[in-house]
C-alpha cells in the first residue's frame, strides 16, 4: 500500500466503517505512516502521531490504525468473484 490511490481507498473504507472519525485526521495518519504498522508497533506509531499532530486524539488514531489494517487485510485477500 504505497501509492496515494490505495491510501485514498483506505480513507474511504475507514470513513465507511467509522463515519464519526474526522476525515482530515484519517488522511494525516495514513499519509504520515504510509503503511499500516504491525500491531506490535502500535505504541510507537501512536506516540509519533500524537506528538507530531496533537490535535488527533490517541483513541481516534488507534481506531484509524485498526480499520486501516482491516482494509489492508481485505485488499490482499482478493475478490471471491475473481476466483470463479
Amino acid at each position: 500500500m504505497t501509492d496515494e490511490a490505495d491510501i485514498g481507498e483506505a480513507v474511504d473504507y475507514i470513513l465507511a466503517e467509522r463515519p464519526k472519525l474526522d476525515e482530515a485526521s484519517i488522511w494525516t495518519v495514513l499519509m504520515e505512516l504510509q503503511e499500516p504498522p504491525q500491531p506490535q508497533s502500535d505504541r510507537i506509531a501512536l506516540n509519533l502521531i500524537t506528538q507530531l499532530h496533537p490535535a488527533i486524539r490517541r483513541g481516534d488514531a488507534k481506531l484509524i490504525l485498526r480499520e486501516w489494517r482491516a482494509y489492508a487485510s481485505l485488499a490482499t485477500t482478493g475478490d471471491w468473484d475473481d476466483e470463479e
